[in-house]
């Protein structure tokens, strides 16, 4: 079985996702950023397949372990705790230090959390 947490905060707060992911994606959220609720539920078969293909797509696994830098205000931060096979893959970053392929691993997290653009660095214009 593979498992994915997505820990985010920042300073509107924090917001944890858990999904384990069998036959389908069953996930639990915890949050107390405003416009976002905190709840349980279950992807159906084909948006499971879309997310794990996102998954895979993502490449977690060949994410640096710590893409945290040590002169970047700490804000807004991210980190990630993937199982897969058994094997676990950890990182954490921060808003301005997103690893290749993260947008992966937001279509991913959208098909559970439909706002998970808010995940993405915010670039000021």
């Amino acid at each position: 079985m593979r498992r994915l947490e997505y820990h985010f905060s920042c300073l509107d707060g924090s917001y944890f996702l858990l999904c384990e992911i069998s036959d389908r994606v069953c996930f639990t959220i915890e949050t107390d950023i405003e416009g976002f609720e905190s709840r349980n539920g279950e992807l159906a078969e084909e948006e499971t397949a879309k997310f794990v293909k996102l998954l895979d797509e993502a490449q977690i696994e060949k994410w640096e372990r710590d893409y945290s830098g040590s002169d970047i205000e700490d804000a807004i931060s991210w980190k990630l705790k993937y199982v897969n096979e058994d094997k676990e893959y950890v990182s954490k970053g921060e808003e301005t230090l997103e690893p290749y392929e993260y947008e992966k691993l937001i279509e991913a997290l959208k098909l559970v959390e439909k706002k998970a653009d808010y995940f993405k660095a915010q670039v000021n214009e």
